[in-house]
């Protein structure tokens, strides 16, 4: 009694609520604080099992904690990052922070008890979560150890975890893999240096999502004091949108660079290719209204025929010029295309059955081809065509092949001939428009309306020839579309 006499001064002084309590968990002395925070009166109190003022779900095995702390007394906090809670005489259930400390003057086992109301602490926890999770940003924040400690709504969508597969783990799990071993000194580093700043120096940055992909992203560190200790809270943008449409605008420019060259290259036909059959036209109705004057009329048929055969040739290059400029708009319509049968149907009307080169077909495709049938066609018309054209007289056969084979979902396809072959400084200039490397080039816009049809389909072509062997033009197309492939049966000639 002496030593409770001893201990109720302090605790009448103390602005802390205490509560003295004996081991075998019997309230002996609760101060006015104590009291206040917890609704009873002295009376109602002492005396009572310390377990009243424990929560139900763990009142039955509190005493098996108390023994054990009594077995091993030591100054602590109660609980080690565990929510405690205690119930006052009204049934509310308030959170708490608790210290611990042996009685050690006492005859018999005794703890000493100091409780703090962090009511409003937890009422602050409540509005930051709120404010956290209606922001449209990602927001982790960190404690001094590198842990996560802290996440919103927008954090657990953006990396693809429940929070609470988040919430005491290394930082580093939201790392990508190659970056985690020095990351932690990065950490190091601010918490010695706390200065709210942007991360990565003008670095591109990655975090990790669950899946294991990484998504680039914008983050800025800003340091916060909590009563846990420094923390750091990580604001994380997702860039992956605006790095796309930085892709988007990156082809896009190069694809008007590519138009700009396209435009050159027909400003340069207008003024020389275009004009030079109208002046041509002039010069022979010219002609034709002075041997009109000369009644020389067999002349002026003959001029006229000229004419017609000018105007004719130059209203299939503007059309050949307008089929260039509209195949890349036209959307992508695919069927199945049974290559075989296309390609002996063109072989025959460029050849009329009776050519002395030789077609050698080896398709070795696995699927079907699955493709837009007319598009398909061009490019076949205008490569098989090409390689007629350009046969190697010296030689005592021209052959041309087709092969076709499938590797990892494209097909692939070559139309190779044995002729005269392509200088090399040519193989850049032969896919572009009005390009005519001889008098057998045609007008010059079969290859480039071959090039524009292949990427419309999302493939590519590539020219290998050597002077005197020959040219190889092979080009690859995506076989994706299992529908179609599905009906097979349908013919897409």
């Amino acid at each position: 009694m002496l030593m409770i006499e001893k201990y109720r001064l302090a605790f009448d002084i103390s602005p802390v609520p205490l509560l003295l309590i004996s081991g075998s968990g019997e309230i002996v002395l609760a101060n006015a604080g104590f009291l206040d925070l917890f609704g009873y009166e002295a009376s109602e109190l002492i005396g009572l099992s310390v377990e009243v003022l424990v929560p139900e779900p763990v009142r039955n095995r509190h005493p098996d904690l108390r023994s054990a702390y009594h077995r091993v007394p030591t100054k602590r906090s109660m609980g080690a990052g565990r929510d405690l809670y205690g119930v006052t005489k009204s049934g509310t259930v308030i959170p708490l922070e608790l210290g611990l400390e042996p009685v050690l003057d006492s005859d018999e086992p005794m703890a000493l008890v100091a409780a703090i109301d962090i009511r409003q602490r937890k009422a602050h926890e409540v509005r930051l979560r709120q404010a956290m999770d209606a922001a449209a940003s990602a927001m982790v924040m960190v404690n001094h150890k590198g842990c996560i400690v802290l996440v919103n709504h927008a954090a657990s969508e953006l990396f693809q975890y429940e929070e609470r597969d988040l919430l005491g783990k290394r930082v580093e799990m939201l790392v990508p893999e190659e970056f985690r071993p020095v990351h932690p000194v990065y950490t190091s580093s601010f918490m010695s240096n706390r200065t709210a700043r942007s991360m990565g120096g003008g670095q591109d940055l990655f975090a990790r999502r669950r899946d294991g992909s990484n998504i680039p992203v914008e983050i800025a560190l800003t340091p916060v004091d909590t009563p846990e200790g420094q923390m750091v809270m990580s604001t994380i943008i997702d860039l992956s949108e605006r790095v796309a449409a930085a892709e988007v605008m990156a082809r896009k420019n190069k694809e008007l660079e590519a138009l700009n060259v396209e435009l050159s290259h027909f400003a340069y036909s207008a003024s020389h290719d275009l004009k030079a059959p109208l002046s041509s036209i002039v010069g022979l109705l010219n002609i034709c209204l002075q041997d009109l004057d000369d009644d020389e009329l067999d002349e002026v048929r003959v001029n006229i025929a000229k004419v017609m055969e000018i105007s004719r040739r130059s209203a299939n290059k503007i059309e050949g010029i307008l089929t260039v400029a509209r195949s890349g708009r036209d959307p992508v319509e695919r069927a199945v295309v049974q290559l075989d049968a296309v390609v002996q149907d063109i072989w025959l009307d460029l050849t009329g059955g009776k050519s002395t080169t030789a077609l050698l077909l080896e398709l070795n495709h696995d699927a079907p081809v699955i493709s837009e049938p007319a598009t398909i066609k061009i490019i076949m018309e205008n490569l098989l065509s090409n390689a007629l054209r350009y046969g190697d007289p010296n030689k005592p056969e021209h052959r041309v092949c087709v092969r076709s084979w499938t590797v990892d979902q494209s097909l692939h396809v070559s139309v190779s001939d044995n002729g005269v072959g392509i200088p090399k400084e040519n193989h850049e200039m032969v896919f572009l428009m009005f390009k005519r490397l001889d008098d057998r080039s045609g007008d010059g816009l079969g290859l480039a309306l071959v090039k524009k049809q292949i990427d419309r389909l999302g493939g590519d072509i590539t020219l290998t020839s050597t002077v005197g062997t020959g040219a190889e033009f092979s080009f690859t197309l995506p076989t994706e579309d299992k529908e179609l492939e599905q009906n097979s049966g349908n013919s897409g000639r």
